[in-house]
């Protein structure tokens, strides 16, 4: 079905503003109806469309864009490096947002619910790290680093570096037991091993 409410990391072309949510076709069931009656969505209908819009804005009302079509976040990175968006996908994957972290000169991205794989842009260079809990410094201190040529002329070898980075983070998740979704150890608040927001909600303890 897609995405229900505000797309994250969609800004509007027209205006600006990151209040977009995506057209969802075919015969809406209650669920859905209710969700458009809210403004979450916006039901385009069973009659297919050719180029029909991916999303409208709720700010301004301005329609644009493809499922395939990079987030903001996403295109910037790709342009950090001096790549097409399709080249950033082939090597290392979509699903990247910026990190509120900048430091040695890198412009950091991580990728992954929750966040598995970081990757720091500057200098012609690409550095591919782990999430790590002590910040993204302790990313750059770990990680591989490629060049704008590996990832244009050896994709793959990105590829299994962020696949390799991505698969020894999830081995250390965790599940929460109250809201069942994995969490990385820095989230646990060492209380009846729940995740902080969890120990904040529902067992009124801070941080």
């Amino acid at each position: 079905m897609g995405e229900i409410g505000v797309v994250r990391g969609q800004v509007c072309p027209a205006c600006g503003v990151e209040d977009a949510v995506r057209f969802v076709p075919g015969m809406p069931d209650p669920e859905l109806v209710r969700a458009a009656e809210r403004g979450l969505v916006v039901l385009s209908g069973c009659v297919v469309v050719e180029g029909q819009a991916e999303f409208r804005c709720r700010a301004c009302a301005h329609e644009w864009g493809s499922p395939d079509d990079p987030t903001t976040d996403e295109q910037e990175l790709a342009d950090l490096v001096g790549v097409q968006y399709e080249d950033v996908v082939r090597a290392v994957g979509t699903g990247w947002r910026r990190a509120d972290e900048a430091h040695s000169g890198l412009t950091w991205f991580v990728s992954g619910r929750p966040a598995q794989v970081a990757l720091g842009v500057g200098g012609g260079m690409v550095v591919l790290g782990a999430v790590p809990a002590g910040g993204l410094l302790d990313a750059e201190d770990a990680g591989r680093v490629f060049s704008r040529d590996d990832l244009l002329c050896a994709p793959e070898w990105l590829a299994q570096a962020a696949d390799e980075i991505a698969r020894a983070r999830r081995r250390s998740f965790r599940w929460c037991p109250v809201c069942r979704e994995p969490h990385p150890p820095e989230e646990f608040a060492g209380y009846r091993g729940v995740c902080v927001d969890c120990a904040e909600r529902h067992h009124g303890l801070g941080r």
